[in-house]
């Protein structure tokens, strides 16, 4: 195999394998995806906050109505003592009186706290609401989304095992000395170890090949490499 040609199969074998490197990197902004949304995480987040919100607000209202249950059970009690005729002291009746005078202002603050808790309540509950049906809609979105995500990496592994089998088939036909060269440059060349000769300079750097090395790159039994980046050189003829 002549060095033009081998020039030519180690060209093609990168370009095999930097359609892997894309596959390999879809690959993993695909499972990167699929880890989670930010956006559900976030809804999920409020969702939580708005229901335990909405807990403590039908907690408060609860609360709200012993209190001023209670507080209309101690008037009625304290009402049927005062009309029961059964005190007939003056002075305890006066007493009697002043406490249910106090129990009625109570009972007044109390209809008022619980017609606002009962407020915030309610508001609390359409929030949400609101929030639930938002975290619905991005549930059945990231359902969606999960389900096309999970093609793309299907066809993607198809990819990749298409070019995985190319790559085999590209190196059985190559030195195995030659292969461990390429794959090393590979590594330190920012995955690109062969550069075309494009008019007259290499493709990767720009630098122009003098007329010498120009024909060096044609017909040496050698691979050339460009003297400025280093890269093998290849010339398509």
């Amino acid at each position: 195999m002549n060095t033009t040609i081998v020039a030519a199969a180690l060209y093609q074998l990168q370009l095999i394998d930097l359609e892997l490197d894309r596959v390999s990197a879809e690959k993993q902004s695909i499972s990167t995806s699929l880890q989670g949304s930010s956006t559900l995480r976030k809804l999920r987040v409020e969702y939580e906050a708005a229901r335990q919100q909405l807990l403590s607000g039908q907690q408060a209202q609860k609360d709200a109505e012993w209190t001023l249950d209670d507080v209309n059970q101690r008037i009625a009690s304290q009402e049927r003592r005062l009309y029961g005729g059964t005190i007939q002291n003056s002075k305890e009746l006066q007493v009697l009186q002043h406490e249910l005078q106090n129990l009625h202002a109570q009972q007044n603050r109390q209809e008022e706290r619980l017609l606002e808790v009962m407020d915030m309540a309610e508001s609390l509950a359409e929030t949400a609401e609101q929030k639930a049906v938002a975290l619905q809609k991005a549930e059945e979105l990231w359902k969606q989304e999960q389900e096309t995500l999970q093609a793309r990496r299907d066809q993607a592994d198809a990819r990749e095992q298409d070019f995985q089998t190319k790559r085999q088939q590209a190196v059985a036909k190559l030195d195995p000395t030659l292969v461990k060269r390429y794959e090393t440059m590979r590594r330190t060349k920012q995955g690109r170890a062969v550069s075309k000769v494009d008019q007259n300079s290499c493709q990767w750097c720009r630098v122009i090949l003098t007329p010498s090395e120009l024909q060096l790159v044609r017909i040496s039994p050698e691979l050339q490499t460009c003297t400025n980046c280093g890269r093998i050189l290849y010339y398509e003829r």
